[in-house]
């Protein structure tokens, strides 16, 4: 949707909604927000960190959100400020809230393409898009303006809440329960069989039955190409406000808490359960029927091998070594302190 066809809103109902204060003219109006290099006259944009300050210079964003109005003013700018003192969570409450009055302001009809095969039991409420070649099992209960995209697979008994997106070829295996205003990316999974596997006598692998399933709540995001796996027996539940980046296994049974932010290509083995507002680094590694509490902060590339017992900032990185030389390197390191003032102590002493 182009700017021309929407509503403008101008810098006073801004501040009014979101806070901040106005420095130039309140009645100035905006369609959207852009960059500070692409911003144009009716547009909005934000500085939200130092590198981008240059960019003041030639921006013709009719609003800016910022910080500091006299560095902007130094620079020469006339247009209308909002000074805030987080400019990019204005940025993101404001474009979030255009972005939902535009399409309230154009409502849809349900809308389902011919090559879509939707089960006849299945129950669409209104303002449904479910794109081409998608498919909808029996039983599926589609909620008021959900958006499944092309090649979509919704499997039997599953349940999608009201205003959740699915991009293309997003596939939700049968049983799970999608809560509203979440937004899945393209290519993920919900609701695979977790690795469940028991070893016979002679060591080849039999599989264990996957017959629980995924719980996704409220304004949950999810990236392109994760999956997650059905509970054993029980459920595996990622609560509300979650953030996943792309390419993250989640296995079954794992618990993840209210508004954690998982970077990409983090794995979390099976019964792992890890608290709210939690942050996990890319690449870490989270081993299974463990505890993270709350307000937890796990780096980048880091291995988790045991519960951890207070909220705090956790990083670790060991080079690849066999088992027992790794396990005798990690006794060292972690003895390393006391070590350093045992020899503190003996040159006191020599002195």
């Amino acid at each position: 949707m182009d700017a021309s066809s929407q509503a403008h809103v101008t810098a006073q109902e801004l501040v009014d909604r979101f806070g901040g204060r106005i420095d130039g003219d309140p009645s100035i109006g905006i369609w959207r927000f852009m960059s500070l290099a692409t911003a144009e006259t009716g547009d909005a944009s934000f500085l939200a960190h130092p590198r981008y300050q240059k960019q003041l210079n030639n921006t013709s964003a009719s609003i800016i959100v910022l910080s500091d109005a006299q560095l902007a003013r130094e620079r020469g700018l006339t247009c209308t400020l909002v000074v805030t003192d987080d400019p990019y969570l204005f940025f993101a409450k404001a474009a979030s809230w255009l972005s939902a009055r535009a399409c309230e302001a154009h409502p849809r009809d349900k809308r389902v393409h011919t090559s879509a095969c939707v089960d006849p039991s299945a129950h669409l409420g209104s303002g449904v898009s479910i794109g081409a070649q998608a498919v909808i099992e029996s039983g599926v209960i589609v909620d008021d303006e959900v958006e499944i995209g092309p090649g979509c697979i919704i499997g039997s008994g599953t349940r999608i809440g009201r205003g959740s997106r699915l991009l293309a070829r997003v596939t939700i295996c049968s049983g799970s329960s999608i809560g509203e205003r979440v937004l899945i990316q393209s290519g993920a999974v919900i609701g695979s069989d977790g690795f469940g596997l028991v070893a016979r006598p002679d060591r080849s692998w039999m599989k264990v039955p996957q017959l629980g399933f995924v719980t996704i709540g409220n304004d949950v995001e999810i990236g392109a190409n994760t999956t997650i796996d059905r509970g054993t027996l029980d459920a595996t539940i990622i609560e509300d406000g979650v953030k996943l980046d792309n390419l993250i296994q989640i296995a079954h049974n794992v618990r993840i808490g209210r508004h954690t932010a998982v970077a990409a290509c983090v794995g979390i083995a099976g019964s792992a359960q890890i608290g709210a507002y939690c942050q996990i680094g890319g690449a870490a590694g989270i081993l299974g029927h463990l505890e993270i509490p709350d307000f937890t902060t796990i780096g980048p590339m880091s291995l988790v091998m045991s519960s951890i017992d207070r909220a705090g900032k956790y990083v670790g990185v060991y080079p690849l070594q066999e088992q027992r030389a790794w396990e005798k390197s990690a006794v060292l390191v972690r003895r390393l302190s006391r070590f350093r003032r045992q020899l503190k102590q003996t040159g006191d002493q020599d002195t």
